[in-house]
């Protein structure tokens, strides 16, 4: 499958984190964030930060993966540790990231 094909069978959409809270039982740095997806309602899943880090992006928008049963926050890993993927403009949440 080509590269682009397979972007293409992913339900890549943009979330606005609503909310963070701490992720208890997790082994490293995580806090769990609730998402707001548009007409797709709202979800929760962890992401790899602090609570510190997760509270300074409540408001932002950021782009998901939603799975079947998931939703999965994208991050690039740097050198500094884990940054949001993030759109350039503000879109309305839900819309389809191609």
């Amino acid at each position: 499958m080509e590269p682009a094909e397979a972007i293409q069978q992913l339900d890549l959409v943009v979330g606005r984190i609503t909310g963070a809270e701490a992720h208890a039982g997790a082994r490293g740095p995580s806090a769990l964030v609730l998402l707001g997806l548009g007409k797709r309602g709202e979800s929760q899943t962890p992401v790899p930060v602090s609570l510190e880090i997760a509270k300074s992006l409540v408001g932002r928008q950021v782009v998901c993966v939603i799975g079947s049963d998931d939703v999965v926050v994208l991050m690039a890993q740097s050198h500094d540790g884990p940054v949001v993927v993030q759109p350039a403009q503000e879109v309305e949440d839900g819309t389809p990231v191609a």
